[in-house]
């Protein structure tokens, strides 16, 4: 063999030793080694099929299936060839050839190395032990020896392993060759199509590792790779993980490290583009610990995402796991979608800016912050606790925050207990400075904090905080305590200096609410819808009723509640205008952002022109920049207007600085003795915009609803100054309908009216007083007066003083008839209205019979009972026109007539009082022209008729005293008595004739029967009746004697 010959082979150039010379004993040694030598010759010729034999026994002692051939075998190098080990269909090794090296010593043969060249071998994991099939029982047992690699030279130039397990069916590629306890240098090579185990796979698995031995402690390194892996729903592409881990000699150690670099990793609805980093081990079968530095590159969740996800730390995994390190999240973003949004939360209150704003700024921060935490984490068994010791947050926005002291954030499982102790510190990025400090004294216990929050302004809006306490239930639930001030816009206007405690409270499922009990609350203004109020300090209740019994209820992004205020009386200015509101009690309903006040009292102006408004109850709501509403109950006067206004109802709002009524109410006479009865006002709308009040409406009787006027009312509250106009489009008097339902003061004065009246009234105001005026008229109306029935009077009346009823002078009525007993017609007065129900006559003018009466001038006094008076005058009044106008058919007279006629009207009536009648120089003549026969007078009144059938008289007058409506007192006198023309004469009439008639003739009688009584006067028939029969029997008694005593004295 060539080997052989390698190892017998000499130089010819050699030089042959020389066989030294020995002594006796020398040669006996040299003897028995030739001996010795022979034998082994001997063996060495017969060394294969010895060897033969002995593999064949102990493989067949151990019952290994085995096919090979021995190519060489000598003392320290042992080859065989075509080695089959196993199953011949299924070997579990199968090499071209193998060789041994063993070098002899005193101990015998020892192997100091094996090579290989192409090798296949079959193994198998099972129960986390391998197993090499025939492999297995050439195996030494067990010595309890620890592992060491032996100290042998090893030269494989080809060895591929199928090695299969639970997980799948690995492939191995071996090559190296060294001294395996120190100098080995070789490599590795794996390969599986999958991997699976635990409900994880890999796919396309792939691994090139250099593995080196120094000092007995194997090196492996190189990449690992896998095409896809999947792990509980979560996936990862492409990974790849750069391995270099250095063994302990007995392998029961290892300390290297994994530098991992991977596609795209998604599940659970996250995913990263890639994870990079290493992770650095040292341990045993008992721990494995060392450094973990991944980073995950643009991580999304539906959360939010982050540019890159960061794991810095240590960890050991043993009996114990555990991991203290830091996690980093740079350029990370929640999803607007998870973000809070409050910003259309609480609309037109205060805090709808600040939520706004607060929303905002947490958003534009979540948009793009850096964060990092420190962990601290460990399990043993099934329980666990991750505790976060320290945490800040940086946002882009420059906002941060920050976690640290205490015993940070733990939270435990399976119990899944939270304990909280440390300081949050917050600032920057538009959000309020704070710092939270936060106390547990155990797991599951109740956490207790106090934050230090510093003011926080935004949109107009401020708030500011006292030190705030608060407590939370692991269940969730909160409670927080301190005392708010807030400023900010409310509706279009907005409040300054609420101050109010807060007693907050959370459920831990999504409700809030505030102050459940009272608290007193102040004010330092208010100004909504152009009303504003000065410094108030009261007391806010809680309505039952709404908000749960809280005072603000906020859940699934609705606010609801309600507060109660107690009897308030408030200061302010609407406008520019003064302003005191008092109420009896009041209720705010946030939900509907509507309030109640009760006994509303208002006063609107400066004390010397004061608008009143007391109202029973208000009710409103605020919409945006619209206060709106209802009232009822409503009595009131605008500043100097003489008007009260009573019993209003209706709706109301207020938008910007305009204040806008629809209602209807009452309209009565301020004065105190009322000139006017109450009147209905309908279709009421009233507006108060800058300082002026502009006020329209329908006045109507409320008995009948007749429309009595349309008023609008213009009043200015700075100044003070404004008109009211009236306009009366015509009331029509009728039987149903009397002046004496519009005013007391025609009681007793006029009755049954039967006309219109129309016209238009102005008043005016300032803060120096009231002006009015105004122009009404009527026309053909009729009525009933003391006096007597008045009717066809036409008139337009200019007031200068409407509300003192005062009127210009010499105003002129004209009157178709009018009869105070005594009828006339076409007549005029002139006249004037006085303050306090007064009326200046000037005079009045009637064509009377031929002549004239007139109305003398006098006051009538309609203030209060007391006598009136009026006094006629009668000039030129001819008897005859004076007969034909009473309808004395029988009578024809002749004669002038003048006179007075002074009438009082009293609480009793009408009277004349001392009226005279009296006719002028040169008397006058009555004529009886109708029908007398002696069946009617006797023989003897026949006579006396015939003689005084015709009479003239020189003097006659008539005294009138006594009621109109009662028995009249007629006194008649007339002397001068001879016969007319057309009377018959003879010796008795011219007897009489000598006689000096003087008729005194008392009546008493109803002054309007006074007709009857005149008649009766002139009819000859009674006067002869009842005066002649007494004349004869007192001339029969003595000549000469007159009739009238001398003491009388002479008639004229």
């Amino acid at each position: 063999m060539a080997e052989g010959a390698d190892q017998s082979g000499e130089t010819p150039s050699a030089r042959r030793p020389r066989i030294p010379r020995f002594g006796w004993p020398a040669r006996i040694v040299l003897a028995i080694a030739l001996v010795l030598l022979l034998a082994l010759l001997g063996l060495w010729v017969a060394r294969k099929p010895i060897a033969g034999r002995v593999i064949d026994a102990e493989l067949g002692k151990r019952g290994v299936v085995a096919r090979y051939g021995i190519s060489d075998l000598g003392f320290g190098r042992q080859r065989l060839t075509d080695v089959v080990i196993g199953d011949p269909a299924a070997p579990d090794l199968v090499a071209d050839w193998l060789e041994t090296q063993t070098q002899v010593g005193f101990d015998g043969p020892t192997l100091t190395g094996v090579r290989a060249g192409n090798v296949r071998l079959r193994g198998r994991l099972v129960d986390g032990a391998l197993s090499l099939g025939e492999l297995d029982k050439l195996m030494p047992p067990p010595s309890g020896k620890p592992f060491a690699l032996p100290a042998l030279r090893v030269d494989v130039a080809d060895a591929r392993v199928r090695l299969e397990t639970p997980s799948g069916v690995l492939g191995l590629k071996i090559a190296g060759k060294g001294r395996l306890d120190d100098g080995f240098a070789g490599t590795v090579a794996l390969a599986a199509n999958r991997v699976a185990s635990a409900g994880c796979a890999a796919t396309q698995v792939r691994a090139a590792l250099r593995v080196t031995i120094a000092d007995a402690a194997p090196r492996l390194a190189g990449p690992v790779r896998v095409a896809q892996a999947a792990c509980g729903g979560a996936t990862l592409a492409r990974g790849t993980a750069d391995l270099d881990v250095r063994l302990a000699p007995a392998l029961d150690g290892w300390r290297g490290s994994l530098r991992v670099a991977t596609g795209a990793v998604r599940g659970a609805g996250a995913q990263v583009a890639g994870l990079r980093g290493t992770v650095a081990f040292d341990g045993s079968r008992a721990a494995t610990g060392g450094a973990i530095d991944l980073t995950a590159a643009r991580a999304r969740t539906p959360a939010g995402e982050a540019a890159t996800l960061a794991v810095q730390g240590r960890y050991r995994i043993g009996a114990e796991q555990r991991f203290a390190g830091t996690v980093r999240a740079t350029d990370a973003g929640v999803a607007p979608a998870a973000s809070l949004d409050l910003r259309g939360t609480a609309q037109g209150t205060p805090v709808a800016p600040l939520l706004a704003a607060a929303s905002g700024a947490v958003r534009k921060a979540a948009q793009r912050f850096d964060g990092s935490a420190d962990l601290d984490v460990r399990r043993s068994g099934d329980t666990g606790q991750l505790r976060v010791t320290r945490a800040t947050l940086t946002a882009v926005s420059g906002a941060r925050a920050r976690l640290a002291g205490g015993g940070g954030l733990a939270f435990g499982w399976p119990d899944a207990r939270l304990r909280i102790d440390g300081a949050v510190a917050m600032t920057g990025g538009g959000l309020p400075d704070a710092r939270v400090t936060l106390a547990q004294a155990r797991a599951g216990a109740p956490v207790r904090g106090r934050a230090i929050v510093a003011p926080y302004a935004a949109g107009g809006a401020r708030l500011a905080l006292a030190p705030v306490v608060f407590t939370a239930t692991p269940g969730g639930a909160t409670r927080i305590a301190t005392r708010a001030e807030l400023s900010g816009p409310l509706g279009d206007g907005r409040v300054d200096g609420l101050a109010v405690p807060l007693d907050l409270r959370w459920n831990g499922k999504g409700t809030l609410v505030a102050n459940p009990a009272c608290v007193p609350v102040a004010m330092r203004r208010l100004a909504v819808a152009g009303l504003t109020l000065d410094p108030l300090r009261t007391t806010l209740c809680p309505l039952p009723e709404t908000g749960g019994g809280a005072m603000v209820t906020l859940a699934d992004g609705r606010m609801t509640g309600g507060v109660r205020l107690p009897a308030t009386r408030l200061a302010g200015r609407l406008g520019q205008t003064p302003l005191t509101l008092a109420a009896s009690g009041a209720q705010l309903r946030l939900g509907a952002r509507g309030f109640v006040l009760d006994g509303v009292a208002a006063r609107l102006g400066g004390a010397e022109r004061v608008t009143r408004i007391d109202l029973a109850q208000l009710t409103g709501r605020i919409d945006g920049g619209v206060v709106a509403g209802t009232f009822t109950g409503g009595n009131g006067q605008i500043a100097n207007v003489p008007l009260l206004l009573r019993e209003a109802a209706g709706d109301w709002s207020l938008r910007g600085a305009t204040l806008a009524l629809a209602a209807t109410m009452t309209v009565g006479d301020a004065a105190p003795d009322p000139r006017f009865r109450t009147l209905a006002a309908r279709d009421v709308a009233l507006r108060l915009a800058d300082g002026r009040i502009d006020a329209r409406g329908t006045l109507y009787e409320p008995t009948r609803t007749v429309k009595v006027a349309d008023v609008r009312i213009v009043h200015a509250l700075g100044p003070g100054r404004g008109t009211a106009d009236i306009a009366v489009p015509g009331i029509a008097f009728t039987e149903r309908f009397q002046p004496d339902l519009l005013t007391r003061l025609t009681y007793g004065v006029v009755a049954d009216v039967r006309g219109s009246v129309s016209g238009e009234g102005h008043i005016a105001w300032t803060a120096d007083g009231v002006t009015s005026t105004g122009t009404f008229a009527t026309r053909d109306t009729a009525l009933a007066a003391a006096f007597g029935p008045v009717a066809g009077i036409t008139t337009t009346i200019r007031f200068t003083d409407l509300l003192a009823l005062e009127s210009a002078p010499a105003q002129v009525a004209s009157i178709k008839t009018v009869n105070p007993g005594i009828a006339v017609s076409d007549g005029t007065i002139t006249y004037r209205l006085l303050p306090d129900n007064r009326v200046q006559v000037d005079g009045g003018l009637w064509p009377f019979a031929g002549g004239r009466m007139t109305l003398l001038p006098t006051t009538l006094d309609f203030s209060e009972e007391r006598a009136r008076r009026l006094t006629f005058r009668l000039d030129g009044v001819a008897a005859d026109q004076f007969l034909q106008q009473f309808d004395f058919k029988n009578l024809d007279a002749t004669g002038t007539f003048d006179g007075e006629l002074p009438m009082v009207f009293d609480i009793d009536g009408g009277r004349i009082e001392n009226g005279r009648l009296a006719v002028r120089q040169g008397g006058g003549a009555i004529a009886y022209v109708g029908d007398l026969t002696q069946k009617d007078l006797g023989i003897w009144g026949n006579i006396a008729f015939q003689a005084l059938k015709s009479l003239r008289y020189r003097n006659l007058t008539i005294a009138m005293n006594g009621p109109l409506a009662g028995e009249m007192v007629t006194d008649v006198r007339f002397a001068g008595v001879t016969q007319g023309q057309g009377a018959k004469s003879n010796f008795i009439v011219r007897r009489l004739q000598r006689l000096p008639f003087v008729f005194n003739i008392r009546i008493r009688a109803p002054f309007r029967g006074l007709l009857d009584s005149a008649q009766s006067f002139y009819d000859p028939r009674r006067l002869i009746q009842r005066h002649l029969p007494a004349l004869l029997e007192r001339q029969k008694q003595g000549a000469g004697v007159p009739i009238q005593p001398p003491a009388s004295g002479t008639v004229p």
